[in-house]
C-alpha cells in the first residue's frame, strides 16, 4: 500500500519537471535576446562639442549604424566634411535640432587700380553681422533687404562674416589683370576733368575728342575696340556714333561702357544704353558745396529705365543712374550733365569725391583678365546651407530603443531564478539529493 509521502511525490515531480522546463524555456530565451542584443546596430548620439573627439572613434574602434549630432547648424567645415564621409560609407547622420541662423558671403576683387574687395552678405533682415579679415574687425553691417555690402579698399585676401554662432569665410582665389580705357566724346571741360580724374585714379587712357569736323585730338596710340586692349569705354557725346558698331561688339564680347552727357540720348547707341533721357531738370547756380549729396547741384536728365537695367542711383523719384547686362558685358547710363562742376565748385573734397564715383562707375563695368589662384580649404561661404546640403536639412533625434526591453530582460531573469528556485526547493523537501 503506497505511503502519504509517495502519494505526495507525483505532484511534486511534475512541479519540478514543469519548473525545470520553464527554466530552460528562459534561459534559452535569454541567451537568444543575448545574442540579438549584440547582432542589433550601434546608435550614437553626441553634443556637437564633443563631436570632435567622437569622430576619431566612429572612424576607427566603432562601425555606428547611425548617428544623431545635437547642434543647431555650426558644425565646423571639418567635421561636417567627415560627418559626410560616414554617410557615404553608410552610416546614417542625422543632426538637429537647428535654429542656426542662415548666413552667406562672398567675395571679388574690384577692377580698381587702387584695388579693393567686394563683400556681399546674405541674411536675415535686422541681423547685424560683424565683418572680419585676418587682422581682425572691419565693420559691424545691418543686414537689410536679405543682406548687406561693403568695399574694403585694404585687398585682405579673406574675409570672414560672424552673426551668433554662425561664420561664413571667403577668400579671394582671383588677381585681375587691367586693361586701358577709351574715352570719346567732345573736347571740353567735361571730357578733360573725367579723363583727369581716371588717370589720377591709376588707370591708363587713351582718349579720342572731336574737334572740329576737320580733325579730332587723340592721346594714346589708335587701336581696336577690343577686349584685348580696353576694359571699357566711355562715351560722353554723341559723337561717338560713328563708333557704335564696334562698341556694340565690344559690350558683347565682355567689355564695359559708360555712358553720359548726350551719349545717354544718342539713337545710334539705344540698343546699349540702361535708360533714355528725358527733359533736364536744371542745377544749382552757384555750386552749393555745403549740401549734403552735391550732385544734386549737377543738371540731370531723368532716365526711363529699359524693361532688363537696374537702377542704381535716384535723385528724388527720378532714376540718375542705371545699368544693365548685354550679353557678356556691362553697361552704365548716367544723366548727369557736367559732373565738372563738381569738381571745381565742391569744396575741399570735391576733388576726390569726383574721382571716386567716376572711377566706381568704371568699376561697376570694367572688364578684367582673371588669374586664378589655387584654391583654399579655408572658404565656407554658406555654412548652413552647406551643412543641409551634404547632411540634409534639421531633424529631431531618432528615437532609441528605450528602458522597455532592459525591464522585460530583469522580469525574465526573475522568473528564471523562481523557477529554478522551485525546482530546488522541491526536490529537497521530496528527499531527492
Amino acid at each position: 500500500m503506497p505511503s502519504p509521502g509517495d502519494a505526495a511525490a507525483g505532484p511534486r515531480l511534475w512541479l519540478e519537471r514543469i519548473a525545470r522546463g520553464l527554466a530552460l524555456l528562459l534561459l534559452l530565451w535569454l541567451l537568444m535576446d543575448l545574442f540579438r542584443g549584440r547582432t542589433e546596430p550601434l546608435r550614437a548620439s553626441v553634443r556637437e562639442q564633443d563631436l570632435a573627439a567622437e569622430l576619431s572613434r566612429w572612424s576607427t574602434a566603432a562601425d555606428p549604424a547611425s548617428v544623431h549630432v545635437e547642434s543647431a547648424g555650426f558644425i565646423a567645415p571639418f567635421q561636417r566634411d567627415w560627418l559626410a564621409a560616414l554617410s557615404g560609407g553608410g552610416t546614417r547622420i542625422t543632426w538637429g535640432p537647428g535654429g542656426g541662423v542662415p548666413l552667406a558671403l562672398a567675395v571679388e576683387p574690384v577692377p580698381d587700380p587702387e584695388g579693393g574687395v567686394r563683400a556681399w552678405v546674405a541674411a536675415p533682415s535686422g541681423t547685424r553681422v560683424l565683418v572680419e579679415d585676418p587682422a581682425g574687425p572691419l565693420d559691424s553691417l545691418p543686414a537689410a533687404g536679405g543682406g548687406a555690402r561693403l568695399l574694403v579698399r585694404s585687398n585682405p585676401a579673406e574675409l570672414r562674416a560672424r552673426t551668433g554662432g554662425s561664420v561664413a569665410r571667403s577668400v579671394i582665389t582671383d588677381s585681375l589683370v587691367l586693361g586701358r580705357l577709351l574715352l570719346l566724346g567732345r573736347a571740353g571741360w567735361e571730357s578733360k576733368f573725367v579723363a583727369a580724374a581716371l588717370e589720377e585714379r591709376g588707370w591708363k587712357l587713351d582718349v579720342r575728342l572731336r574737334l572740329s569736323p576737320r580733325g579730332d585730338v587723340r592721346q594714346g596710340t589708335a587701336g581696336p575696340i577690343d577686349t584685348a586692349r580696353y576694359a571699357a569705354v566711355l562715351v560722353l557725346d554723341s559723337v561717338a556714333s560713328a563708333e557704335a558698331q564696334r562698341i556694340f561688339r565690344f559690350v558683347r564680347e565682355g567689355g564695359g561702357a559708360v555712358f553720359a552727357g548726350a551719349a545717354a540720348g544718342a539713337s545710334s547707341l539705344a540698343g546699349l544704353s540702361a535708360g533714355r533721357p528725358g527733359a533736364s531738370l536744371p542745377g544749382r547756380e552757384p555750386f552749393d558745396s555745403t549740401l549734403s549729396e552735391p550732385r544734386r547741384n549737377l543738371e540731370l536728365a531723368p532716365l526711363v529705365p529699359g524693361h532688363d537695367a537696374v537702377v542704381l542711383e535716384r535723385r528724388g523719384n527720378a532714376a540718375a543712374v542705371a545699368a544693365r547686362r548685354v550679353e557678356r558685358g556691362r553697361v552704365v547710363t548716367t544723366g548727369y550733365r557736367d559732373t565738372w562742376r563738381w569738381r571745381m565748385g565742391g569744396g575741399e573734397a570735391s576733388v576726390q569725391a569726383h574721382r571716386d564715383w567716376w572711377a566706381d562707375l568704371v568699376a561697376g563695368v570694367a572688364y578684367a583678365g582673371r588669374i586664378t589662384r589655387q584654391p583654399t580649404p579655408l572658404a565656407d561661404e554658406a555654412p548652413l546651407a552647406t551643412l543641409i546640403d551634404r547632411l540634409g536639412p534639421a531633424t529631431g533625434a531618432p528615437a532609441g530603443p528605450g528602458p522597455g526591453s532592459e525591464f522585460s530582460r530583469a522580469w525574465l531573469f526573475g522568473l528564471l531564478a523562481a523557477a529554478l528556485l522551485l525546482e530546488w526547493v522541491s526536490r529537497r523537501l521530496r528527499g531527492a539529493p
